[in-house]
């Protein structure tokens, strides 16, 4: 295989995902490993490309250490990366009110700007937190996370509802949960209840019970992002079927959607960064 010029990284939820980058940016080859946050990046680094020759430059997002920049701003460069040896961290994002923090998602935002310039409006980034992040005439005005997605793996727990996401979502079960929730959102935590004994009564299957709890926590994180999505231009940047129920719960409150592959946005995002 032709020897990197270069490699792009982005530590996500315990994951590292490892372009290894010729110099025209073609991706050469790409792997993924597992990687704590508390573990040492360079060894990971090491340990999942042996044969990387000593001084490759390394871009990494998700992986630095505070000073993280401060909203209003452009995501991060290259310039801006906090470094070690050959490794380049790209710093967070910071925001003061209310506190708040983009911990690689700033880079994802990056490539979906690099790829759509004249996109003035808000990106939403499902994961572990859901991120809600405006944007306008290239910078990062403001955001807001919510833990939808660590909630959703809460429930999941056999003591609760005992199910995993779906390959995909019952359509009609999450947007009615959804309209249910924001019209009434006191009754949350009984709409689990809810779910929970029709689990043990009636044998309501995996699939729907998962695509009603999904659509209360949708619902829930709608009401409470309204001042981000109402009357805006929304794109979701996501992989898999991570992108289904925001785009679902959007479009029933007829808010215009993109979709883009939260994969392709981060290396897209990376390579802008090194353009700088």
């Amino acid at each position: 295989m032709t020897t990197p010029d270069w490699i792009a990284a982005e530590h996500r939820e315990s994951r590292l995902r490892i372009w290894q980058m010729a110099a025209d940016d073609t991706v050469l080859a790409q792997t993924e490993c597992i990687a704590e946050g508390g573990e040492d990046l360079s060894r990971t680094l090491s340990h999942a490309l042996p044969g990387l020759d000593p001084g490759t430059p390394v871009v990494v997002s998700g992986a630095a250490k505070l000073p993280f920049a401060a909203v209003p701003c452009t995501p991060p460069k290259l310039a801006q990366a906090q470094r070690d040896g050959d490794l380049h961290r790209l710093p967070g994002i910071a925001q003061e009110r209310p506190v708040d923090v983009l911990h690689g998602e700033e880079t994802r935002v990056a490539g979906f700007l690099s790829l759509n310039p004249r996109f003035d409006g808000v990106i939403c980034l499902p994961g572990a937190q859901s991120r809600w992040v405006h944007v306008s005439a290239g910078e990062i005005v403001s955001f807001r996370s919510v833990l939808t997605g660590t909630l959703f793996d809460l429930l999941g727990a056999p003591e609760a509802l005992g199910v995993d996401a779906p390959a995909a979502f019952d359509e009609d079960a999450l947007l009615q949960a959804a309209d249910q929730v924001m019209g009434r959102p006191a009754n949350f935590a009984g709409e689990l209840a809810v779910i929970r004994a029709e689990r043990h009564l009636s044998g309501l299957g995996d699939t729907l019970a998962a695509s009603r709890a999904m659509g209360l926590l949708v619902g829930m994180e709608l009401a409470a992002a309204k001042p981000y999505w109402l009357g805006q231009s929304v794109a979701i940047v996501a992989e898999g079927n991570a992108a289904q129920p925001y785009r679902l719960a959007l479009e029933a409150q007829a808010v215009p959607v993109v979709v883009a592959d939260g994969a392709r946005m981060a290396l897209e995002g990376l390579k802008a960064a090194r353009k700088g």
